[in-house]
């Protein structure tokens, strides 16, 4: 066990000095206006919804819309630009295999490289584990300024054919633009995927569990299942991530919806989200505004209880092996973390006191 710890931490660091190493020989371009150190003006101010040129979007503020001042500014800008839902895509990968039965689609951010890579070295090693079922591992991003350097992504794309990126700004509002976008990518690039699992780079997917839950499942049937949340309030509180303002949705409950850390939908589902995604208002919360397309196409969302998107509780052991035999999906690991328990997971000497509860679904 020793050893193999030991090769864990010589790979973290091998990864780590590639890293610093590709920085270091990438010849940076100069900021660009509305960059980091650049003074405030109109680019900087708009840079919510659209990247600094040469990405910049045609797309103009709404000046219709009436945004109170007392809004904070995100509030604001978000309503300003909601309108703005056509972007063009950077760097995209090769299309799906004819015969893909799920695709693995991940949001995460371009200076996230680390986390890619920890990826692709566990859980997202597709080649290694599709066996008969062919698997698709695809990283959505926006653009975020100069840092990482473009270079660095487009070295990515060559490499792994795995980048799918759009030309708007990375930002918490803006993930709802990334469920837009790639619902739209699925239906030219991708529509042969049986079932898609959609999640954040920050999670542990035990994919041998996600293979054994579908198996027998219909990709022609509709299919949402996740870490299901029911009557949420909506935050009312302007100093959280999460605040909603009555103006901008009045209802007492949010519609049910999975949390964003990861779900899984199937073929049927996803040609039916194509249509009415094009239809539901852009809305802050991307997991809120998929749950309210669900609920628009008709479909319930499944709870399962092996999705744990709020990560392990306390007091149990997050890193201890045995917890995952059961689970399907599990948020907020960090690089090393994943790797650890890829490790540990994977050891074909583990042994288990007690086997958790077998892969089931409820709801």
């Amino acid at each position: 066990m020793s050893r193999r710890f030991g090769w864990l931490a010589l790979y973290c660091l091998s990864v780590t000095l590639f890293t610093c190493l590709l920085f270091l020989k990438k010849e940076t371009k100069p900021a660009l206006p509305g960059g980091p150190g650049q003074v405030e003006g109109p680019v900087a101010r708009h840079s919510f919804w659209a990247p600094p040129a040469p990405h910049r979007s045609p797309c103009l503020p709404n000046s219709v819309i009436n945004t109170s001042t007392v809004l904070p500014v995100r509030h604001r800008l978000f309503l300003t630009y909601k309108h703005c839902r056509n972007f063009s895509i950077l760097l995209q990968p090769t299309g799906c295999p004819t015969d893909t039965f799920l695709l693995l689609a991940i949001k995460s951010l371009p200076a996230h490289v680390d986390r890619r890579a920890a990826i692709r070295s566990t859980w997202g090693r597709v080649k290694a584990q599709g066996g008969r079922q062919q698997l698709k591992l695809v990283f959505l991003l926006g653009v975020e300024g100069t840092s990482p350097p473009p270079q660095l992504l487009l070295y990515e794309s060559q490499e792994f054919d795995d980048i799918l990126q759009w030309n708007f700004t990375e930002h918490f509002f803006n993930l709802t633009l990334k469920e837009l976008h790639l619902q739209r990518w699925l239906a030219t690039s991708c529509p042969q995927a049986r079932f898609v699992l959609k999640g954040d780079d920050d999670v542990f997917v035990h994919v041998p569990n996600i293979l054994e839950f579908l198996e027998g499942q219909d990709p022609n049937r509709d299919l949402f299942v996740g870490d299901v949340i029911s009557e949420a309030l909506p935050n009312r509180n302007n100093r959280v991530k999460y605040f909603i303002p009555t103006s901008m949705y009045r209802a007492r409950h949010y519609p049910p919806y999975a949390g964003g850390g990861g779900y899984v939908m199937s073929q049927a589902t996803v040609r039916g989200l194509q249509a009415v995604v094009e239809e539901v208002d852009l809305f802050p919360i991307d997991d809120v505004f998929v749950g309210m397309c669900l609920k628009k196409l008709g479909v319930k969302p499944t709870h399962h209880a092996g999705f744990k998107t709020f990560g392990i509780r306390r007091p149990l052991d997050p890193l201890d092996p045995c917890l995952y035999k059961g689970l399907l999906l599990v948020h907020r690991l960090s690089p090393l973390e994943m790797w650890t328990t890829w490790a540990l997971v994977k050891d074909e000497g583990l042994r288990c006191a007690a086997l958790p509860a077998p892969v089931q679904q409820s709801g």
